[in-house]
């Protein structure tokens, strides 16, 4: 497996955002460890696995939380930004606090 650099993340990222028409989060600090747990998630699990939810460890069951995930869709939809907040949509005004915001996906047992 090739370990993902900070500037690989930062790339995935921003081809993410900008295929799909999306911002990504204002804050620097809030990017940066949103950047960082995805690096070290890839680095760990081989993909992309959310920061902010936790793994399964197998891809497959983490098929619906890999960043993209499955969710971010409905969240921006709904709230203008993502449940990590990595991603917003391009009309939300990032100057208005970004609140947790309702997990959508169902719990694993």
């Amino acid at each position: 497996m090739t370990m993902k650099s900070i500037a690989d993340v930062q790339k995935y990222v921003m081809k993410i955002s900008e295929r799909n028409g999306w911002n990504l989060n204002s804050d620097e600090e809030t990017l940066n460890d949103l950047i960082e747990g995805l690096m070290e998630n890839f680095n760990r699990l081989g993909y992309y696995n959310c920061p902010c939810r936790d793994s399964q460890e197998d891809r497959q069951l983490d098929r619906d939380i890999i960043c993209p995930c499955r969710y971010a869709e409905p969240d921006l939809a709904e709230f203008g930004y993502c449940y990590c907040t990595l991603y917003s949509k391009a009309d939300y005004d990032q100057t208005q606090p970004m609140k947790m915001i309702p997990e959508r996906r169902p719990p694993v047992l």
